[in-house]
């Protein structure tokens, strides 16, 4: 894949086809396959490399990597294997440190993701509620008002947020056709009925593909600001999924329901929704937003759906 433009100002670069080799010519990384040179960018062009686990590397390459800043990332599918900090400088660390200084700012981070995915369930129930009808009107009245919340602290971040929830999800039942039997959304409970089963498919999609642009971008994933710190868990990770969970899961999937009901209960047509919706650039400019916005101490300005 071409290397990829990103929020910095500098670019990430996917080495991501089988057998695909990243090494260095003339001061240059180049990917070739079977030979054939694919591209060749300046080191100085870069902030990071991210190669799948079916590629590889020389070590030219990583001494480049590390002479310039450059972050190795490894993917296995997606899902992050391990990343390489150079001995010389690198931007991680830098982020590193400012992120657990951020930790100061949990709770305007945490509202900040919450508002966002408060404004991105609003855009769905309006726009499906024009389409299709439906009773959102007291929904939508109910999320306006919580985004006007005085919010301080992470606690009640996720006071707003779930309270929220129950009126999003009322009003999404309306949505859904009545063969799917979808009582509302089951956080506690195992998800039997199609609908609640698609959604949780469509949540660990999108959180493989989150994961991964915490990981390029440099950030921490364990150390988020809305959920709270657990051993094992990618705290960040939830916490960036907050706002893309409407506009990439929720939003195609009663457009599924709504046109063909039956295809909520086939894998292979629910991958290829997903595939579709869960932009993972998309996902990646938001985690650098996010990542400028920690080392620079500006204000977090969450995702935005039209």
């Amino acid at each position: 894949m071409w290397p990829t433009p990103v929020q910095s100002g500098k670019k990430v670069a996917f080495v991501t086809d089988w057998g695909a080799f990243l090494g260095v010519k003339n001061g240059m990384f180049t990917c070739s396959v079977k030979g054939e040179t694919k591209w060749s960018v300046s080191p100085v062009e870069l902030d990071a490399l991210v190669l799948e686990v079916n590629c590889s590397i020389s070590s030219e390459a990583v001494k480049l990597a590390n002479e310039h800043g450059v972050d190795l990332v490894f993917m296995d599918k997606g899902d992050p294997v391990a990343r390489v900090v150079g001995a010389k400088y690198g931007g991680s660390p830098r982020i590193w440190v400012a992120q657990l200084k951020s930790v100061r700012r949990s709770g305007e981070l945490a509202w900040s993701f919450v508002r966002g995915k408060l404004r991105n369930q609003a855009t769905t129930l309006r726009y499906y509620g024009r389409k299709y009808g439906g009773k959102a009107e007291e929904a939508l009245n109910g999320l306006e008002r919580a985004m006007e919340a005085e919010v301080t602290t992470r606690e009640k971040a996720m006071q707003v947020e779930a309270a929220a929830a129950k009126l999003y999800w009322s009003a999404v039942k309306e949505l859904i056709p009545r063969e799917l039997r979808f009582p509302g959304r089951r956080f506690k409970i195992k998800a039997e009925d199609p609908f609640n089963v698609a959604l949780n498919l469509g949540y660990g999609f999108l959180r493989m593909r989150t994961w991964r642009a915490v990981v390029v971008a440099g950030l921490l994933p364990y150390v988020g600001f809305l959920h709270k710190y657990r051993p094992g868990r990618p705290s960040l990770v939830f916490d960036l999924m907050e706002e893309f969970r409407s506009p990439f899961v929720d939003r195609p999937l009663i457009a599924l329901a709504r046109e063909n009901w039956e295809k909520i209960s086939e894998r292979k047509e629910l991958y290829r929704v997903f595939t579709e919706s869960v932009d993972g650039g998309e996902v990646l400019r938001q985690a650098r937003r996010l990542a400028n916005a920690i080392v620079d101490g500006e204000q977090y300005k969450p995702f935005v759906s039209k």
